[in-house]
């Protein structure tokens, strides 16, 4: 008898029956509680509960999906429609991860015959994951692509483990992936205190979440008092936060289409603040687009956006700008970064560059190359000037023997 023979015996005595819950929690109730909206779904696999409904105020963008290159790194190229995506949010028995935390609940939202649809799939108990994982395949082939809100750090790696203990495939392999965080880092986190979602629907979105929410860092805790004394207070709660996170992700997909296509038209009469424009010139820049990159990062040479750009704005905008020829524009970079951070040999390094080769200002050039203790530059500056010297005297000697 060979190994996965042996294997094969040994499985199915390892395997709790499952009409019999762990031990210290109780057996999971037929029917779920009024009081939190959800109706009974029994495959074969086991007890599930689940609750759908339409979400009014997250409708359906007019404009088809921009492209989202540079600012989703999987959407590189997709032409994708509303109908095609899914956002996917999940609550759990822990925020660390790994193989011993359970999803107890999904939520999903997507976009039917224009409206904004949220489905809810709630566990009883343990012994319904399968069950749950069945729905949630089931559910996924209709889309091409999953969003998520650190997904890909958290909800999609958790579902993928979940699955293989339950010997399934993952329910979302088949799916393109857009994390919104990464898209937030990328378009707002320049001038956010933070990235958590609820930060960025505050600040972008503007739109508040208003009463009878509950953190996230007490989900846990809400649910194992369901499993072990069917507590059920705070678990209307906890379907409130989910299906708000639901929420967010479509409307948040929607504010990121349209930042994606104002950069893609161009800043023209674009009046907005500094960190914007910061970061829509490095999108371009992810885009290849140098010259509209160029353009977003000539928005900075202002005074009032100026002030509010840290160093490594100005690097970048000098960067950006260089690569288009805007010498004039660099050099107004230069010498505002120079007086907010003398001391700075980057921008040293790009004042010599720039004086010696592009504007012609040697003595500019080498005031810049001894301070950075370019030797090799500072001789060749020096020799640049001597001769100059020299080619002066000349002509004003000739000058003064033509005199009569």
């Amino acid at each position: 008898m060979d190994l996965r023979q042996r294997l094969a015996r040994l499985d199915p005595l390892s395997r709790r029956p499952r009409s019999e819950p762990p031990a210290g929690m109780a057996a999971a109730p037929d029917a779920p509680p009024p009081e939190l909206g959800l109706g009974v779904v029994r495959p074969a696999a086991g007890p599930l509960w689940s609750r759908e409904d339409e979400r009014a105020h997250v409708p359906r963008p007019a404009a088809p999906v921009p492209d989202l290159t540079g600012i989703i790194p999987a959407a590189a190229g997709r032409a994708a429609a509303w109908e095609d995506v899914l956002c996917l949010d999940t609550e759990t028995t822990g925020l660390a991860g790994g193989t011993g935390t359970l999803v107890f609940l999904v939520g999903l939202g997507w976009w039917q015959e224009g409206r904004f649809r949220v489905r809810q799939l709630f566990l009883p108990g343990p012994e319904g994951e399968d069950a749950m994982l069945t729905a949630l395949a089931e559910l996924t082939t209709r889309f091409q692509v999953v969003v998520t809100y650190n997904g890909a750090g958290f909800d999609l790696p958790l579902l993928r483990t979940r699955a293989l203990m339950n010997r399934r495939g993952d329910p979302c392999r088949h799916l393109e992936h857009w994390d919104l965080l990464t898209a937030a880092r990328r378009l707002w986190g320049r001038g956010l205190p933070d990235c958590r979602q609820q930060t960025v629907e505050h600040w972008i979105g503007r739109f508040q979440r208003g009463p009878g929410d509950i953190s996230g860092a007490l989900i846990p805790g809400v649910y194992q008092a369901f499993l072990r004394a069917g507590e059920v207070d705070q678990l209307a709660a906890v379907l409130r936060h989910n299906r708000r996170d639901i929420d967010g992700l479509g409307l948040l997909l929607q504010e990121l289409a349209a930042a994606a296509a104002a950069i893609a038209a161009g800043p023209g009469s674009w009046n907005g603040v500094a960190p914007e424009a910061w970061s829509r010139a490095l999108i371009c820049e992810r885009r290849r687009q140098t010259s509209l990159a160029a353009q977003w990062a000539a928005c900075l040479v202002t005074p009032p956006r100026l002030a509010a750009l840290p160093l490594a704005g100005v690097l970048d905008a000098i960067r950006l700008l260089k690569r288009e020829g805007r010498w004039p524009q660099v050099a107004a970079l230069i010498d505002h970064g120079l007086g907010r951070w003398p001391g700075e040999l980057r921008l040293h390094y790009e004042a010599a560059v720039v004086y010696e080769h592009r504007l012609g200002d040697a003595r500019r050039a080498l005031a810049h190359a001894a301070v950075l203790g370019d030797d090799r530059r500072r001789q060749r500056l020096q020799a640049r000037l001597a001769r100059r010297a020299a080619a002066a005297d000349a002509t004003a000697g000739g000058s003064h023997r033509d005199q009569p």
